[in-house]
């Protein structure tokens, strides 16, 4: 498939779920590791993948242990061979049960019953049992855990209770309703930690603990650079995976990323920089997926960091001076302009608002003038080493209202991650998905991008009826949704763009994405026929 096929396929792509965004530490990991393995190289004596597949990954794996429930969604490709989660993704967007056999809910969508698989065992000879899964979700208000944002106490999607109704049953009680719990509790979300992670889990900085199908090598394995899995073949879920072991080598450079799978050294590679797509394709197979919106989360909506943010006006003088289709016909040839934060192909998406919010200066100048900037103000953006030539774009095309964006030069990723916490915007590509209301309840309004904990009813009145109702009532509270996140200025979007990933097609098969998210279903992974 070539990259112009690519381009024009993403309206026909499948829809799923993605909750949170794991932007932060593919942006700021900073290890470049060799790239070795067994995989097949294009035209060139490959040897058999049935063995082991190799894993070019664009960024460390586990940066701070193997707890996986102190990740995004977005990492789940590699945390779903060593821990099974309640609920999956398929390739075709759908969400199934895993370690769940049956579930239901009460009539009011309030509630939800669990019925739990049998036989399932961790690395520490525990067992699945519904007091496993209750202490596993009681963990929800750690702040630590980015997988639980969305589940958390005053979140869209908060439990407020997890009863065990005998060893094979659960019953989750929901603060709102909730007409599709399943999407709650998907991937790295619904991750089950065996019994001893949870006691204590400081135990899971150096270890993993989980029931997947695959073990950690820690003899083969090196922090950073390289992560080797072998298979458990006594794993309830064994049968399902092809390969006897399967290795990650982290390749943070872009350039060395495309010339792991080029050269053969790594079976697939991802995520592929746009810049080095078209040298993949000349050699090896590239696949994607649209669904990614970049742009400027608005961290501060209170005016805690910056006192311009607490207005809604200057919030949307940024939106309007944005210049999107220059700097998608000067960048990004093939993305899509949008004024908004839905992707195309997600429900709730509304062409009207990226006429209503496209680039005009006046309007721009207007705001600004009502919120008592006349003159503009400044933006600080922390970035690690040289800033993004996105970001320089808008710097000047802000800069002609009298938005003054700039940079400060990080010393360390420790830096980057805080500016979390102290600058009002962020800026980076974040997978948003086809089903978006996950992303706003586990990372717009109920994690990291509201550190201060603003809220709005305008957004949160739709998104709890977007939770809590299926079919056109959903479809409706979506977009009611979508334009109320886009006129409250809570995210500057700027083009909705795709993620590659490349592959030998001489040694696998081609890999799948779950759905519209940024990540691959690693289980579907196998050899080329």
């Amino acid at each position: 498939m070539n990259r112009s096929t690519l381009l024009t396929s993403r309206r026909t792509r499948p829809t799923t779920v993605r909750i949170g965004a794991a932007v932060l530490a593919t942006a700021t990991a900073a290890t470049l590791a060799a790239c070795g393995g067994n995989g097949g190289g294009g035209g060139g004596g490959s040897q058999s993948a049935t063995g082991t597949l190799t894993f070019a990954y664009d960024a460390d794996a586990a940066p701070t242990g193997y707890d996986p429930l102190r990740y995004s969604q977005g990492q789940f490709t590699f945390f779903s061979a060593l821990y099974d989660a309640l609920f999956v993704t398929t390739s075709d967007g759908t969400v199934e049960p895993s370690l769940v056999t049956e579930f239901s809910n009460n009539p009011e969508n309030t509630q939800t019953t669990l019925t739990l698989r049998e036989g399932v065992t961790f690395t520490d000879g525990s067992t699945l049992d519904a007091e496993l899964v209750k202490a596993n979700l009681d963990r929800r208000s750690d702040p630590d855990l980015e997988a639980y944002g969305a589940l958390a106490p005053g979140q869209a999607s908060e439990i407020t209770d997890v009863t065990v109704q005998d060893p094979r049953t659960v019953v989750i009680t929901w603060a709102q309703p909730q007409a599709t719990p399943e999407n709650n509790l998907v991937d790295t979300a619904g991750i089950i930690v065996g019994r001893d992670g949870v006691a204590d889990p400081s135990t899971l900085e150096t270890a993993p603990n989980g029931s997947g199908a695959y073990t950690l090598d820690t003899g083969e394995t090196t922090r950073a650079s390289t992560y080797t899995l072998d298979k458990n073949d006594e794993a309830w879920g064994a049968d399902e995976w092809a390969y006897d072991s399967i290795v990650f080598n982290v390749i943070t450079d872009p350039q060395a990323l495309a010339n792991a799978v080029v050269s053969g050294q790594a079976d697939v590679a991802t995520v592929l920089d746009p810049t080095t797509i078209d040298m993949v394709e000349e050699r090896q197979s590239v696949v994607s997926v649209g669904g990614t919106i970049v742009g400027f989360p608005v961290i501060d909506k209170t005016g805690a960091s910056n006192p311009a943010f607490a207005s809604e006006q200057a919030r949307l003088a940024m939106t309007y001076a944005t210049d999107r289709e220059a700097l998608v016909s000067d960048l990004h040839d093939g993305s899509r302009p949008t004024s908004q934060l839905f992707p195309e192909e997600a429900p709730g998406f509304d062409p009207a608002l990226d006429e209503e919010f496209g680039y005009d200066p006046d309007r721009a100048r207007e705001l600004l003038a009502e919120a008592g900037f006349p003159d503009g103000f400044d933006v600080d953006l922390t970035v690690l080493g040289q800033p993004d030539e996105d970001a320089v774009a808008i710097q000047s095309q802000w800069a002609e209202v009298g938005i003054r964006l700039n940079f400060v030069t990080a010393t360390s990723t420790d830096q980057v991650f805080a500016a979390v916490r102290t600058d009002p915007v962020i800026f980076g590509p974040f997978t948003v998905g086809a089903q978006p209301a996950g992303f706003v309840a586990g990372a717009l309004y109920g994690g990291f991008m509201n550190m201060q904990d603003a809220t709005e009813p305008e957004i949160e009145g739709p998104l709890g009826a977007a939770l809590g109702a299926t079919g056109d009532a959903q479809e409706q509270a979506l977009t009611d949704l979508n334009r109320a996140i886009t006129e409250n200025g809570w995210f500057v979007p700027v083009y909705e763009d795709f993620v590659y990933a490349g592959y030998n097609a001489e040694s696998v098969a081609e890999p799948s994405f779950a759905g519209t998210n940024a990540y691959l279903v690693l289980s579907d992974i196998e050899p080329a026929s």
